[in-house]
């Protein structure tokens, strides 16, 4: 702190001397005033000419079935080294997606044969040194930075790295259970489900263009699955090396040839994708979201190869529609007619397989329907009116100057001229790319979006709420709904049906609504007090105001946090939270989980007990410290219910609940205690949940009230 007046004293010194040396200048000192030249009409200000783009050397070099790419780089003291390998999940067998990504992972995370994982981080840390690997669809990679006095000592780590890692089973029961994690989260972002369903619109959804992972896919995958990969994957003939930094290549070459040649030269791999098979559109396709107030929108048709020698003037074209702020997307739907809050698009041409063309944006769920008709006739304004010069050449000069940051650092060009080589582009394709886009008329945009564009045959998917968007899709064609339910694993064995005797069940029952109401058929009931959670830093709780409303089936939670007040809602089927003043909906999965907190309250049991419409069976008796528990079956919620057999009232209360988190079903259970008399019930002040034996959550209320 004393610090801080130190700094604000010596600024306020700064200022105060500077004014009075201003005041106190003479007529010979006047302080300076800048010049300003104001321009009318900013559009006609002259740039200069860009500099040309500058690919730095690369040498190449073969050695053991590897080709090496080396560029030199003295600017500082470090050497990074890159592995392009030729395998992907393209590999992958049907029923394990993931298995590529899963074992790029583990080979890192589990250490080697000879340096366990945790052994090699503290390693690589203590030479601020790394050592990643991973696979994609098309490709894996490997890379090391290092200082340059560490590259010949930490090179036959990464080697080994590459060539023998371990797969400890406890790193890959750690990656399962976080990709199951993501499993269960993958439906939490609009954008994301957007995404993804517009692909599998594409490329169709078993495709391997667009294959999901899912809770099977993990269960499938074993350690010699990953050994298995990895064999198929990692060897000389599937390697590209690629070094960067401060080196010679003289000095560095035979480094290289005497660690490298211990990798063996295996088998190559073809990159043999199959062909896409796309069907045709139009098509409506329609995702609801009752959690959402705007829509997400995607709309287009497959798209094309890189070595069409229409690419450059498609990627022109395409930077003209939705090219950032200056694209027509932007400039007309978003800014003129307020349609949109972002707009992006693409026109994928790749290199191995097709890519896919779209237009996407965000809107307002009232305007659905008029963002999707002036996105598409922009599309067709393409088609119909032809481009001025002056467009294009704002357009061409905005490309060009995006294209150079390809090369932005001499790794980057390297990069790219070893993925040109991957691939099978000529080495020099990115200065014949940029050739070709000079070379692009007004004519050819107008001809290309003629040629490739479909807007009568656009596969247009929305992701919104059903409630606020009505019936806006429907002037565009029959709308197909699609379900993005998260499938769970396997068909697990039929659980097992409680029997027993449902006379006594009901009579259980009644008693059991005695104890709670006392006869009174309460519509609400209001709790206060604090709350406690696995997720908060031990001994951490948070006031906490409850209030269900069970006529309305209902429930409100206010919790006065440190950052301001919050609340959390379920009502008519949608959950919500409010913060700040702001109102966002919750996912699906978060309705369903008050929706069966409001099924299972012991006040909705002993509600419908005392009408008579609780589906329940007597199974027995069971003693524990003393106490004999009486054991309900509540067929309705496939639920264990058990009473205290002296009093009635409700002990605990357990279930089977699937967790997307987990990947799979975990045992709930609530335990009910400290109950107390008030407003004519009963009512049970704290209230524990746990998660397979483990305590997630607990509510200690002070008061409790009835109407």
């Amino acid at each position: 702190m004393r610090n801080n007046f130190k700094s604000l004293f010596l600024f306020l010194f700064l200022f105060a001397a500077a004014v009075l040396a201003t005041a106190c200048a003479g007529p010979s000192q006047t302080a300076y005033e800048p010049q300003f030249r104001f321009i009318d009409r900013p559009e006609t200000l002259v740039f200069p000419e860009l500099n040309p783009i500058v690919v730095p050397e690369v040498h190449t070099f073969e050695f053991n079935g590897i080709t090496f790419y080396l560029v030199e780089d003295n600017e500082v003291p470090l050497i990074s080294l890159s592995a392009i390998i030729r395998a992907g999940s393209w590999m992958e067998p049907n029923d394990k997606v993931g298995l590529a990504s899963i074992t790029g992972e583990v080979m890192r995370t589990g250490g080697t044969v000879n340096i366990p994982g945790d052994e090699l981080n503290e390693l690589l840390e203590g030479r601020a040194a790394s050592i990643e690997t991973s696979f994609g669809l098309s490709s894996g990679s490997a890379g090391m930075s290092v200082l340059r006095e560490d590259f010949e000592e930490l090179l036959p780590i990464f080697i080994e790295v590459l060539t023998q890692p371990a797969f400890p089973q406890d790193k890959l029961d750690l990656a399962l259970t976080q990709r199951r994690s993501i499993i269960g989260r993958r439906n939490d972002q609009p954008s994301g489900i957007a995404a993804r369903e517009f692909r599998h619109l594409i490329y169709g959804k078993n495709s391997v263009f667009s294959s999901v992972q899912e809770y099977d896919d993990l269960n499938n995958i074993s350690l010699a699955d990953l050994a298995d990969f990895h064999s198929r994957a990692v060897n000389a003939n599937n390697l590209l090396i690629g070094i960067s930094g401060d080196f010679s290549v003289d000095e560095i070459r035979p480094v290289l040839e005497r660690y490298f040649a211990a990798v063996e030269q295996g088998t190559p791999n073809e990159l043999d994708f199959p062909a896409v098979n796309y069907t045709e559109g139009p098509s409506i396709n329609f995702i609801p979201r009752t959690d959402m107030n705007q829509a997400i929108i995607r709309m287009g048709h497959i798209g094309g190869f890189r070595d069409n020698p229409d690419y450059a003037a498609l990627q022109v074209m395409n930077q003209m529609l939705s090219g950032g702020f200056s694209g027509r997307l932007m400039q007309e739907v978003r800014t003129r007619q307020g349609l949109a809050y972002s707009v992006s698009g693409s026109f994928g041409s790749g290199t191995l397989f097709q890519g896919q063309f779209f237009a996407g944006l965000s809107t307002a769920s009232e305007t659905t329907g008029r963002a999707i008709n002036a996105t598409i006739n922009e599309i067709r304004r393409l088609q119909d009116e032809p481009v001025t010069q002056e467009e294009l050449d704002e357009t061409r000069d905005r490309f060009l100057n995006s294209l150079a940051f390809r090369y932005s650092s001499r790794a980057a060009a390297l990069s790219e001229r070893i993925n040109n080589a991957y691939i099978g582009l000529p080495f020099d394709a990115f200065e014949q790319y940029v050739e070709q886009v000079r070379l692009v008329t007004p004519e050819d945009i107008q001809r290309v979006a003629r040629e490739y564009l479909r807007p009568e045959a656009l596969h247009i998917l929305v992701v919104g709420n059903p409630n606020e968007i009505g019936d806006q899709l429907e002037r565009f064609g029959e709308v197909r709904e699609i379900d993005i339910t998260i499938p769970r694993p396997g068909a697990s064995e039929p659980r097992p049906v409680a029997s027993g005797d449902a006379q006594a069940g009901r009579e259980w029952a009644g008693r059991m609504a005695s104890a709670v109401l006392g006869g009174s058929a309460i519509e609400t009931l209001k709790y206060e007090g604090s709350f406690a959670s696995s997720q908060l830093p031990p001994g951490i709780t948070i006031d906490v105001n409850v209030n269900y409303n069970f006529a309305e089936n209902s429930v409100v939670q206010v919790l006065n946090t440190p950052m301001g007040t919050q609340t959390i809602g379920f009502a008519n089927g949608a959950a919500y939270v409010e913060a700040m003043g702001q109102r966002q909906n919750l996912p699906a999965e978060a309705a369903a989980s008050y929706r069966r907190m409001l099924e299972l309250h012991y006040v909705t049991l002993a509600l419908k007990a005392m009408h008579g419409t609780l589906a329940v069976e007597y199974t027995g008796t069971e003693t524990h410290e003393g106490r004999e528990f009486a054991v309900l079956y509540l067929s309705g919620s496939e639920s264990t219910l058990k009473l205290d057999a002296e009093t009635s009232l409700p002990v605990q209360l357990s279930y089977m609940e699937f967790v997307p988190q987990l990947g799979a079903e975990a045992e709930m259970v609530m335990r009910f205690e400290n109950w107390t008399s008030g407003s004519g019930i009963q009512a049970a002040l704290m209230q524990r949940q746990l998660m397979n034996g483990d305590e997630v959550s607990t509510y200690t209320f002070r008061t409790h009230t009835a109407e």
